[in-house]
């Protein structure tokens, strides 16, 4: 309607026509570059620190861990991590977080060296952002995971047993685990 009235009128000319279609045109472009963009930076799931540089101390303090007992690292996850990441739910819906085997299987695909693992893991729990979260479904379930307070000891205790050991998992996680990825859950 707009279009038709404009072309009625005595300054249109075939200079005002060609504006019209290269806005028109141009504007449908920068739409769907704005999509594209919107889109694949919204189902990015690499988090935003992915390639950062451990410091000296890191590397340090990480490689000077001692290997951690099932004692010790099955106490500290029970008193640290499973009032949220329960390995003993009955099932997906009566979870507040995710399985932590589920966690590490998705840190080992970011992070399959152990130190990176263990600094990448250590990182989140002390500031938990969902710019670094590495599983963007389970935070739009479950929201962001809360600060923990830890000492920097026991993070490091907890991240390296969790990377080191093999944790235990719900009942009802290796289904769960093949209808979202479709293979076969294995530690």
């Amino acid at each position: 309607m707009v279009w038709a009235k404009i072309q009625t009128q005595s300054w249109y000319n075939a200079d005002m026509k060609w504006l019209w279609n290269f806005q028109t045109k141009s504007s449908s472009v920068y739409r769907i570059l704005c999509f594209l963009t919107l889109l694949t930076t919204a189902c990015s799931s690499s988090p935003e620190n992915q390639n950062r540089q451990l410091s000296e101390q890191e590397e340090q303090s990480i490689h000077a861990l001692a290997a951690v007992s099932a004692e010790e690292g099955n106490s500290l996850l029970e008193k640290h991590c499973y009032s949220c990441h329960n390995p003993n739910s009955d099932s997906h819906d009566n979870m507040l977080a995710p399985p932590l085997a589920g966690i590490k299987y998705k840190y080992q695909q970011f992070y399959p060296n152990r130190t990176k693992f263990i600094a990448q893991m250590a990182d989140f729990v002390k500031q938990p952002s969902s710019e670094n979260a590495l599983m963007k479904g389970p935070v739009r379930k479950f929201g962001l995971m809360p600060k923990v307070v830890l000492s920097e000891e026991e993070m490091l205790k907890i991240t390296a047993f969790i990377y080191d050991a093999e944790l235990a998992v719900p009942k009802w996680f290796p289904a769960h685990f093949k209808e979202q990825h479709g293979q076969d859950w294995t530690q």
